[in-house]
């Protein structure tokens, strides 16, 4: 007897934690995880980084969903906003209405798009000189009105190195195998000093590799980390160029 209640109450459990999400975010039809980071790349000519987002509504009725951030680390003279139905200024840190979102389905990217903004000069001088350099973090929660303690969360980076980033070139193919048991490897192209970083999921660095100019590939044993996600950052500089996502399974 005490068994089957043990087996009924994990079962409940997994049953509600499968049918509690309500909502993802999505990134050009990629499914992102809880938590996940994404490395945001867009500069304007005023200086402003710009990174685009959808929002799923997994449940079959219509939610009416609000978007919240939290600033984990600004640089000095930057703002950051967000826009969701309609852009807020830097002082807004949730959504003052909630916006809709049909059921099974994308936000409506007219009726109500979202994006994430980094203001590197909010004097918008259109003078790079001004732009200010360094990496801002900024965390964005999506969540009902129904539900608001059921929060889905991206982790957004946005770097900027006036003197790197513009003449670099980094390019970087998706992790293989994946998931991966023994080895994962990266086929790599790139014209500058370049690191890459493996993080798990805690954000705690796990290895790390300097690479060398002509390297056209990078490996890294994982047969002795433990199964779950990791993610591997190619650093240039001290800033993050781009970061993959990969999984060790046993």
């Amino acid at each position: 007897m005490f068994k089957k209640s043990i087996l009924f109450i994990a079962l409940t459990a997994v049953v509600g934690l499968l049918s509690a999400q309500t909502l993802q975010f999505e990134l050009g039809g990629h499914v992102l995880t809880n938590n996940e980071v994404v490395i945001c790349d867009s500069l304007t000519s005023w200086g402003e980084m710009i990174q685009e987002m959808e929002v799923r509504n997994l449940s079959s009725e219509t939610q009416n969903v609000y978007i919240e951030k939290e600033e984990v680390q600004m640089v000095p003279n930057t703002e950051n906003q967000f826009c969701w139905g309609m852009c807020y200024m830097s002082t807004v840190f949730v959504s003052p209405t909630p916006m809709p979102v049909e059921g099974n389905s994308l936000n409506d990217p007219i009726l109500c798009g979202l994006s994430f903004h980094q203001i590197l000069d909010p004097t918008y001088s259109n003078d790079p000189a001004n732009f200010a350099v360094g990496t801002s973090i900024v965390k964005y929660y999506a969540y009902t009105e129904a539900n608001p303690e059921e929060k889905v969360c991206v982790e957004v980076w946005f770097p900027y190195n006036a003197e790197s980033v513009s003449d670099e070139i980094v390019s970087v193919g998706k992790a293989y195998p994946n998931p991966a048991t023994s080895t994962v490897s990266f086929n790599i192209s790139f014209t500058c000093t370049l690191e890459a970083v493996v993080y798990n999921l805690l954000g705690q660095e796990v290895m790390k590799q300097t690479l060398n100019q002509g390297q056209s590939k990078v490996s890294f044993p994982v047969e002795n980390l433990q199964p779950g996600i990791y993610f591997c950052s190619f650093i240039a500089n001290g800033e993050p160029m781009t970061t993959e996502k990969f999984i060790v399974k046993k």
